[in-house]
């Protein structure tokens, strides 16, 4: 049965003669959840129209001891001159992702001891550093230094769960990308005529 040192074992005695000895005793066990998170960046590949289809996994396990609830929400905080056209989620669930803010993948979903649900989320999205949308510079992930990636920067991306069901997150992992960005300058230098009237 259970023993000292199991999920939260807990033991009841009884002294019934005082002789400072335990008499009777009883014990109860039980077990609690552990919901975890991973968020992966799985590619970035470039459409035939210029535009990303940028893909990410969400993992949830369970690696506790009892069946666990969580809430899962997903936000891109991609830099300022990527916009995102449109996205998606399959897997454990499926579904339209906003193309600003948060979504939610997930409402109080269930999850098994030794489970594991995933998703995979899509956006596609388009990148233009010559516009008027955000500030024309590409912010790459993680170029603040000693500072991991960080919303603004490249394709960063934001997975939080609620385990608790109080509305805020309790576990959250980000993952970051980066898109090219190929430019082409061709520059008129000179006409030189040479002796024989032809010209460099």
């Amino acid at each position: 049965g259970p023993s000292a040192g199991q999920g939260l074992f807990n033991l009841a005695a009884i002294d019934t003669n005082n002789d400072g000895t335990p008499d009777i005793t009883d014990n109860a066990c039980g077990n609690l959840p552990n919901v975890t998170l991973v968020k992966d960046f799985v590619s970035a590949v470039q459409q035939a129209n210029g535009s990303y289809n940028i893909t990410y996994t969400v993992t949830v396990g369970n690696t506790g001891g009892t069946t666990g609830t969580y809430t899962l929400t997903d936000t891109p905080s991609f830099d300022s001159d990527i916009v995102i056209n449109s996205g998606n989620y399959i897997g454990q669930a499926s579904g339209a992702m906003n193309t600003s803010g948060s979504t939610t993948l997930g409402t109080n979903v269930s999850i098994a001891v030794g489970a594991t649900h995933t998703y995979t989320v899509v956006f596609n999205a388009t990148m233009n550093l010559t516009d008027a949308v955000g500030n024309n510079t590409y912010t790459a992930c993680g170029t603040t230094p000693g500072v991991g990636p960080s919303a603004g920067q490249g394709l960063f991306n934001l997975a939080a769960i609620d385990t608790n069901n109080d509305g805020t997150a309790d576990i959250t992992d980000n993952a970051c990308g980066n898109l090219p960005n190929v430019t082409l300058a061709k520059d008129f230098v000179s006409a030189v005529q040479q002796a024989n009237g032809s010209y460099n």
